[in-house]
């Protein structure tokens, strides 16, 4: 006796507590082809009256539902059980039909919509022609189901709710299942060869490929929102340093701007502002009691630069005449004082 899944897609309703109820096809008749331990092909006729045996059929009322297949199931695998199949098997056409109920419905969230049939069987060593000219190898005597299987994919290329399971297995002498890869698809790999794979393979490989995708894609928004701050701190550092520049050169402004009002004889307070400074000194330089309140900003910062500039050139000028009275010389080793200009004229007056 072999051990067979056969898969078909949910089509489901939820019921006010969450539950999923369906009565979808379970399996159906005709020929599967099923691998063999030994790498070969069995080509096993599952005729209408072994699928709908009234003994068959009516095996199929209780057994349970889990989440993927698990082998055999028995009630030590209790744990695995998410759900059961509330009515015997009924015939539809070529397909079998069941109620049943999904209780723990986290397969189905997480994408898995189509059932799996595990069942067992015995083969009839017997090759023949079914009534619909296809050839088979074998005969699939006495079914018994065991459970039915929430799992993800269906057979490439066949109808979900009519086709066999592409999962489709037969368990070897050590339990171990022997999957069936008689209907594989093309899968090009980004290297550009193309390799033959099973359908489930492919879904699985582009799945992943999608999840690489949305990491990497995460990742470089990640790395563009450090760039992002970088530039942040970078301009925030560089506006730092400016400020700190531009309180230096007005603090020195400053300085400077109190060091020429007391050159002038201006009072300078700790509260005395820029423009008050400035007003003080022009009016010191000029004596023209002029009132300097209304003038704007840009027109005292140039009244008072022209001010200390006309001084200073004022400044200049009576130290070159004062050079001019005297000049000093050296005649005979001795050193001599000699008078020009205005001091020469009244020394003259004086003899």
């Amino acid at each position: 006796m072999v051990m067979r899944y056969d898969r078909r897609a949910i089509q489901a309703r939820r019921d006010d507590n969450g539950f999923i109820f369906d009565t979808p096809v379970l399996t159906r008749t005709g020929v599967f082809l099923y691998q063999l331990p030994d790498g070969t092909v069995r080509r096993e006729y599952r005729p209408p009256d072994e699928v709908f045996k009234v003994d068959s059929l009516r095996a199929y009322k209780g057994i349970p539902i889990t989440d993927e297949h698990h082998g055999v199931i028995t009630k030590e695998k209790a744990h695995l059980v998410v759900g059961s199949v509330l009515s015997e098997g009924k015939q539809d056409g070529n397909n079998l039909t069941a109620d049943i109920v999904i209780h723990n419905t986290q397969a189905v969230e997480l994408g898995k919509k189509e059932l799996s049939v595990g069942y067992a069987v015995e083969l009839e060593m017997k090759s023949g022609i079914t009534e619909d000219g296809e050839p088979y190898d074998a005969i699939q005597r006495n079914i018994k189901p065991n459970h039915l299987a929430i799992v993800k994919v269906g057979r490439a290329g066949n109808a979900r709710l009519n086709m066999d399971a592409a999962d489709a297995v037969e368990f070897r002498e050590d339990g171990e299942p022997q999957m069936s890869d008689t209907k594989l698809a093309d899968i090009r790999l980004d290297s550009g060869i193309t390799y033959q794979a099973a359908p489930e393979v492919i879904v699985e490989l582009n799945k992943l490929k999608q999840d690489v995708a949305i990491a990497l894609a995460e990742k470089d928004k990640e790395a563009a929102r450090a760039d992002t701050a970088e530039a942040k701190v970078k301009t925030l550092e560089a506006e730092k340093e400016k400020l700190k520049q531009d309180a230096l050169v007005a603090a020195k402004a400053r300085v400077e701007l109190e060091a020429t009002a007391k050159a002038h004889k201006v009072e300078v307070k700790a509260d005395s502002t820029d423009r008050q400074l400035r007003e003080a000194v022009i009016t010191a330089i000029r004596q023209d009691g002029v009132d300097l309140s209304q003038k704007s900003d840009a027109y005292i910062e140039a009244a008072f630069d022209m001010a200390v500039a006309e001084t200073k050139s004022r400044q200049d000028a009576l130290g070159s005449q004062r050079s001019q009275m005297t000049q000093t010389f050296t005649q005979d080793g001795e050193k001599t004082e000699k008078l020009t200009g205005r001091a020469a004229m009244l020394a003259s007056r004086n003899q």
